[in-house]
């Protein structure tokens, strides 16, 4: 990780304790740290209004698998992108903004500054 981190404790219920440790074995979650890391994460994100979405200014949610996640984190780790955001937006422009339109966009967009260039 390379951060500094803190550390604290968390006190819950033995029913709690052994819902999440179900949870976790169902799912192939073999690190508490990273599930409940994981899990604050996604409930400040889900706590948030999202750009985009009808009514509230919000965006998309998207749900993957843990493995899928996994993955991400790792290529984040290891510098691919700065988060996993980063990294999925990065895709989904790609897919849907071809390398052509973009070209064509930015030539557009020089011929635009170069006309306003001239009238100043």
């Amino acid at each position: 990780m390379g951060e500094k981190e803190e550390t604290f404790s968390v006190r819950m219920g033995i029913e709690d304790f052994q819902m999440m440790e179900d949870f976790m074995t169902e799912k192939g979650i073999k690190n508490r740290s990273r599930f409940i890391r994981d899990a604050i994460a996604g409930y400040i994100s889900s706590q948030k209004p999202m750009a985009g979405a009808a009514g509230t200014g919000g965006g998309i949610f998207v749900r993957f698998r843990e493995v899928q996640l996994e993955a991400l984190r790792l290529m984040v780790e290891d510098g691919t992108a700065f988060d996993e955001e980063e990294l999925i937006r990065k895709w989904v422009i790609a897919k849907l903004v071809k390398p052509e339109t973009e070209e064509d966009s930015a030539d557009r967009a020089f011929k635009a500054a170069q006309l306003t260039s001239k009238m100043k």
